[in-house]
């Protein structure tokens, strides 16, 4: 990565500054900061960059991505996931914890960070976990994994089945002002307590997948119900049913303070899918039904659902190439995610550029206080986070071109148009026409 003192991007569209509509304007970064966005700015010091025809936006930020570090670095670690992330036009992403060991202390969480300023050429920021070992059992130190820098407390795939320990994480969420992010859906060790209860588990998508089709918006009643009663923030993630929608619709009527996201594959791909892709298109939340589809897409369009995230989850080879019951959940997101929007929910016009901008950089930055820091906006006197997108750009997806290590992604083959060209942190371009700028 190059370093430059000052870089001119100009006449570009511009996204999302404050007490500006979106117009042509150039945008000065002087010393790792926007200095000035304005027409016509001279600086004969700058690097010159022409977004003419192009649009400028904050740098997207991820709020759910899995690099794998520490304990797996085969599947993907700091350096390769962000290199990944870069090239999708990310400047910020959040880790889930669910690492080996899991991110539940705050020496781990420290060590991890301090490992992300030598490794990761974007914003690297991490949630730890809600219970010692991811196991349910036992609430961590939020407070003191706050103060280490976590950005949320999430048990990742582990949803925490008891009603009363969901209760106290809120409670001690509220207390700590950070936001409560469960993910609802199955897990071992949800099926396992189910079992030992005698209980039924519930219905199946189908014999392939073998997931509980209402486990997610069950979990998701009880927890808006607990949040409802503590007070609580809380975001919910990957939401994949269309009851799921309709309940958190029905309780932010309700004032209940509540989030939530959804994922590239849950927008555009069905249950179906997976008899074509394979494991490749087993994920958790399943892929659901074609009307659960349409449901997630008008729920992210009038704003029940607030903003995109990858769940980037990479895996290699040997680990899907297996049979079904037997491959690992998930699939890699990050190279795909912008292109994917703009192609199939933006040009269609199922959401406005402008909707898809706000749902990958200004509400995930928001929602996850990263907005302090001038993430998600394009405010003068702030870090430089910047991403440059040529809407027009045509190109197909080609796994062995990805700069994650892992090529499990259903989308492979696929034509897009839209595509970030340049991705800038502070005063380095990270990434340029499709290249990562290393050190020179």
């Amino acid at each position: 990565m190059t370093n430059y003192k000052k870089i001119l991007i100009k006449n570009g569209t511009v996204y999302n500054v404050p007490n500006k509509k979106t117009g042509v304007f150039d945008v000065l970064v002087s010393n790792s900061k926007i200095e000035r966005i304005s027409k016509n700015i001279k600086d004969k010091e700058a690097l010159v960059v022409d977004a003419k025809d192009k649009i400028v936006v904050p740098g997207l930020v991820d709020v759910h991505v899995h690099f794998r570090q520490p304990g797996q670095e085969h599947k993907e670690d700091l350096h390769s996931g962000s290199r990944a992330a870069a090239a999708g036009g990310f400047t910020t992403v959040i880790a889930e914890p669910n690492t080996n060991p899991p991110i539940d202390t705050p020496s781990r969480l420290v060590q991890l960070l301090e490992i992300a300023k030598k490794e990761s050429i974007i914003n690297y920021y991490s949630k730890s976990a809600t219970t010692v070992g991811l196991n349910g059992n036992r609430l961590v130190d939020v407070e003191k994994l706050k103060t280490a820098g976590a950005k949320a407390i999430s048990d990742d795939g582990h949803p925490i089945a008891g009603e009363r320990l969901m209760l106290n994480a809120l409670k001690k969420g509220k207390e700590c002002n950070i936001l409560v992010n469960p993910h609802c859906e199955e897990s071992p060790l949800y099926r396992k307590r189910q079992n030992e209860k005698k209980e039924n588990l519930r219905n199946f998508t189908d014999s392939v997948t073998k997931q509980p089709y209402t486990a997610e918006a069950d979990f998701i009643m009880r927890d808006i119900e607990l949040a409802e009663k503590t007070g609580a923030r809380i975001h919910i993630s990957h939401v994949s049913l269309a009851q799921s929608v309709l309940e958190i619709a029905k309780a932010k009527k309700r004032g209940v303070k509540i989030t939530a996201e959804v994922a590239p594959h849950h927008l555009l791909l069905s249950e179906d899918a997976v008899k074509n892709i394979g494991t490749n298109a087993k994920v958790n939340p399943p892929l659901r039904s074609k009307e659960d589809v349409k449901a997630v897409q008008k729920g992210l369009a009038d704003g029940t659902i607030d903003i995109i995230a990858s769940d980037h989850a990479p895996h290699l080879a040997k680990d899907k190439n297996l049979p079904f019951d037997k491959a690992a959940f998930g699939l890699i997101g990050l190279e795909t995610t912008l292109g994917l929007v703009l192609t199939h929910l933006v040009r269609p016009g199922i959401l406005t550029l402008k909707q898809a901008i706000e749902q990958m950089s200004i509400l995930p930055a928001k929602i996850f206080g990263l907005d302090k820091s001038g993430i998600g906006s394009l405010t003068p006197g702030t870090k430089a986070n910047i991403v440059v997108i040529d809407l027009k750009k045509r190109w197909k997806v080609d796994v062995n071109e990805f700069f994650s290590k892992a090529r499990n992604c259903p989308f492979d083959g696929w034509k897009l148009q839209g595509k970030a060209i340049m991705t800038i942190v502070g005063n380095r371009i990270v990434m340029k026409d499709g290249k990562i700028i290393e050190n020179i």
